[in-house]
């Protein structure tokens, strides 16, 4: 609101320079309170011994201070940085620096553990020690850095911020005079950070391997049942996270494209196509950044969970980073579809794209929650990712990878001719 000049208008009449701020503060404050009202009421509701009110209530009001901590946070970095996108980017590289951290500390000190803020809302032990030191420790923590962020807005003026942003070169190089190039500088902090997440995501499924490994090796009776095929649960383990793995990865793509439909609405992409720059340009563009950083994202996720899983692993096999990287390289088709639906959701009305992403979260959700939430068949056969072969569980699927690919491709190439006669202000 305040990049688009709305906070302007509203702060011209006679309200305080900070009602709007406050007013989304409480906003967040009154979900946090319903939140936990929610969890601790269905909690209670099951009528289990071991799940009572006391540890209910810790354990909802664990979720609603990381929310609130969080949204903390997330206020202190608009105040900081000039633009949306910059406090955006800095706020999840901090929650992400902060869940690796605590991942490396769980495993390796957990000691270290309690320094870490992500961490607090766990270290109390739900239902069992119901520590409520550790939540008033991140309740401090959440008006301190609240407090911060109030200071911080007071001192600055509307539309500035804290740092002041880097001033950029008087003259564009050659790459970035060219439409590729310049729609590359605008997503070059949102890919080089999804693509650094994905790989350090797949690093840290990959180190589940070793506890797999052992558990199989340890236990008779599971080394009995998989005496013919000893690999049968390492693979059936690596092709679901290798679809989990690609949806995550799928992400960065889809909002390199939807960049595009953002200039748009802003109406800022007008002032380029009135010079040389034709909207086909534009529109390929937007589709070579996306197909190629998200055929790498995917490789990524191959290759790290590959390496990870080879280093974690009792028997040492090299082979298995090979299985890995076949293993993402068929979830491409899944790359070509969403990228095709997302260009051609940019000549249709704007909701068509936020359903893609809904598409793509369906499919995320259905996948990784089946098992554990016991869903029926039908919905699990309404998920793309089922369409492909699930290798190195199955064999490779020519048939499914050519269909998808193909949808993929007439997705582009219809919306390409669409988008060449859209109207764009």
């Amino acid at each position: 609101m305040e990049e688009n000049g709305q906070l302007e208008i509203l702060n011209s009449l006679h309200i305080g320079s900070q009602t709007s701020s406050m007013a989304t503060n409480l906003l967040v404050l009154l979900h946090t309170v319903l939140t936990i009202i929610l969890v601790s009421g269905i909690l209670v509701s099951y009528n289990v011994s071991s799940i009572d009110l006391k540890g209910s209530l810790y354990f909802a009001c664990s979720l609603g201070l990381a929310s609130l901590l969080g949204a903390s946070i997330a206020y202190l970095c608009a105040q900081i940085f000039a633009t949306s996108s910059q406090a955006r980017g800095i706020f999840f590289s901090i929650v992400g620096i902060l869940y690796v951290l605590r991942a490396g500390t769980d495993v390796s000190n957990l000691t270290l553990s309690k320094f870490n803020p992500l961490a607090w809302t766990y270290l109390g032990h739900p239902f069992y020690q119901n520590n409520w030191y550790y939540l008033i420790g991140l309740f401090l923590l959440t008006l301190v850095v609240f407090s911060i962020g109030l200071v911080f807005e007071s001192s600055r003026d509307l539309g500035s911020s804290t740092i002041a942003p880097k001033k950029g070169k008087t003259k564009a190089s050659k790459w970035l005079a060219t439409p590729l190039g310049f729609f590359f500088y605008l997503n070059r902090s949102t890919i080089i950070s999804w693509l650094l997440a994905d790989g350090v995501i797949a690093l840290m499924y990959g180190s589940i391997y070793g506890d797999i490994d052992t558990f199989v090796s340890s236990n008779k009776l599971i080394s009995q049942m998989f005496a013919n095929n000893s690999t049968t649960l390492i693979n059936s383990f690596t092709s679901l996270i290798m679809v989990v793995t690609t949806a995550i990865g799928l992400v960065m793509p889809l909002v390199v494209v939807h960049k595009v439909q953002f200039e748009t609405n802003k109406e800022r992409l007008g002032y380029l196509l009135v010079q040389r720059v034709s909207r086909l340009k534009v529109y390929y563009s937007s589709l070579i950044l996306a197909l190629f950083f998200g055929t790498l994202a995917i490789l990524i996720n191959g290759f790290c969970l590959g390496i990870a899983a080879t280093s974690s692993m009792q028997a040492n096999n090299g082979k298995f980073i090979t299985t890995c990287i076949k293993a993402s390289l068929n979830q491409w088709p899944l790359v070509c579809l969403f990228v095709g639906l997302m260009l051609l959701s940019l000549s249709l009305p704007i909701f068509v794209g936020w359903l893609v992403y809904g598409l793509l979260g369906y499919s995320f959700c259905i996948t990784y929650f089946a098992v554990l939430l016991d869903l029926p068949k039908w919905m699990t056969h309404t998920l793309l990712f089922n369409v492909l072969a699930k290798i190195p569980m199955e064999k490779f699927d020519l048939m499914s990878f050519a269909i998808l690919t193909g949808i993929g491709i007439l997705a582009m190439l219809l919306g390409g001719i669409l988008y060449t006669r859209k109207e764009i202000v």
